[in-house]
Parts: C-alpha cells; structure tokens; sequence
C-alpha cells in the first residue's frame, strides 16, 4: 500500500505573515513575531479543549493583539486581523525550500495532502501563493465538518489516497492538536517548529522544516 506524507497548513507549509499582521495593528513586526508563541499556545489550548476554528481563531489574533502591545479595542482589532486574512490569508509566507522538499517526498514515493482547520479555501491560497498543484488531496476542516486532533480527518486523507497509516507521517505545528490527533489515526507525527516554541518536547520527532522532516526520512 503506498504511504503519505499529510502535511498541516498554517505554520508548517505557509506562515505567518508578521509584517502584514504588523500593517494591521500599527506595530512593530518584531513585536508580532515575539508574540507568536503566546497566541499559538492560547489557540491549542483552546482546540483542545473542543472550542471552534473560528472562536480558536479569534482567540489567537486576541492574544496576538495584546501580546505584541496593541492598545484599545483588542475586539476592534480581531476584527481588522480578520477582514485582513478573510481577504488575503494572513498565513501566506511559503519558505524557500518547500518545493524541493515536496519534490524530494515524491520522489521518495510519498503521497503529498494536506489536512488542516482551516477556513474552506486552501486551493485558492495555495494557487495565489505558488503551491497548485503541490497537492493530491487538500481536507480542509470547514469543507469536511472535522477538525483536528479527532483522527477521523486524517483518515479522510488516507482513503482518499489509499494509503496505509503505519506507514504514513503527518506534520504540523501544534503538538496537543497535530501531534496527539495524527497518533490517535495511527500515523507517525512529526512537529513542525521552525521558530522553537516547543524547546524541549520529546513526545514526537521535532523538525524546524518540512525540509528538515523530508531530510531526515530520506534513505
């Protein structure tokens, strides 16, 4: 049976774009890129514990707002944030070496999809940014009606492909909604931390790249 590579969206295999959050609420991007990891860890929290990808979603910018030293309305600037990405999908920076390294887990005889909460319009962020076609398979949350960590979405990606979850890999940033989701699917799990928000975590293999993940599975 052939095996995949299931990749997460935000912060794996498109980013944050700190400048344009910065554009947005009037700051500094260092200040943006600082506040990062406190919002991200908000976020999970929040998923984890069954909040929606939209409230996740508001809960983060929030969190972004006021940890980067947004003053005022820190509802107003939810909202700024989300017109911003509802327009151009704030996670829109693609790393250099992504499509070598999609090239190199095709080559390698992978599968390559993507399962992520998202917002029901992946395909066209991806063709805006480069990446159409990188895809076999695109399930994103708000199309299928599941959100990650239940493992039923990433079994959606695996019969869609046919492939076997042993062995497959998924990736994604977020260790309580990426990580424990694709274990509980049967799929091996890598963590995708490019910044090193998660110094020190040993419950999966920790990679700052897709790059670096397809590197390390190459023979």
């Amino acid at each position: 049976m052939s095996r995949a590579l299931l990749l997460d969206a935000g912060n794996t295999i498109v980013f944050l774009d700190h400048d344009a959050v910065a554009d947005v609420l009037r700051l500094d991007a260092g200040a943006v890129a600082r506040a990062e990891p406190v919002a991200k860890r908000r976020y999970e929290a929040a998923l984890r514990e069954g909040g929606s990808h939209t409230d996740g979603w508001r809960l983060f910018a929030g969190e972004l707002a006021r940890a980067a030293g947004a003053h005022g309305d820190v509802e107003g600037w939810v909202d700024a944030l989300w017109a911003e990405h509802r327009h151009f999908n704030l996670w829109r920076r693609v790393p250099d070496d992504l499509p070598g390294a999609l090239d190199r887990a095709r080559d390698l005889g992978f599968r390559i999809g993507v399962v992520s909460n998202s917002e029901g319009k992946l395909p066209e962020l991806f063709e805006t940014v480069g990446l159409a076609g990188a895809f076999e398979v695109i399930i994103d949350s708000a199309i299928v009606g599941v959100r990650k960590p239940d493992p039923a979405i990433f079994a959606m990606a695996l019969a869609t492909l046919g492939c076997d979850a042993e062995q497959s890999w998924y990736a994604g940033d977020l260790p309580a909604v990426d990580v424990t989701g694709a274990k509980a699917a049967g799929l091996n799990a890598a963590l995708i931390d490019p910044l090193g928000h998660y110094r020190g975590y040993d419950e999966a293999p920790r990679f700052h790249s897709v790059a670096a993940l397809v590197e390390a599975l190459t023979p």
